[in-house]
């Protein structure tokens, strides 16, 4: 009985919690896009990219260092903010 409502009350707080993160995504979203992603993506607008393109046979390696900076600032940080108190949680109530 003791591990059953152990049980419910993990499912509950998870289920609380994925629905706490769910409505905090669109505002991240916002908040990513104009105060992280936009204050650092003049960088890749720079005619050295260019330059570097046509150095490395039209293969573009600015367009990939933004597609990763756009995820590590971006997505990284919204799943570690979703599931760290999730595992924080399970693992003391082991």
């Amino acid at each position: 009985m003791k591990k059953f409502f152990k049980f419910i009350k993990t499912f509950l707080f998870v289920l609380i919690w994925l629905m706490f993160c769910s409505f905090l995504e669109k505002y991240w979203r916002i908040i990513h896009w104009e105060f992280i992603f936009l204050k650092v993506r003049y960088v890749f607008d720079y005619t050295f990219w260019f330059a570097l393109k046509k150095s490395l046979f039209n293969f573009d390696i600015g367009f990939y260092l933004e597609e990763l900076f756009k995820y590590a600032s971006y997505e990284l940080p919204k799943e570690v903010f979703k599931f760290m108190p999730i595992i924080f949680v399970l693992k003391i109530t082991r």
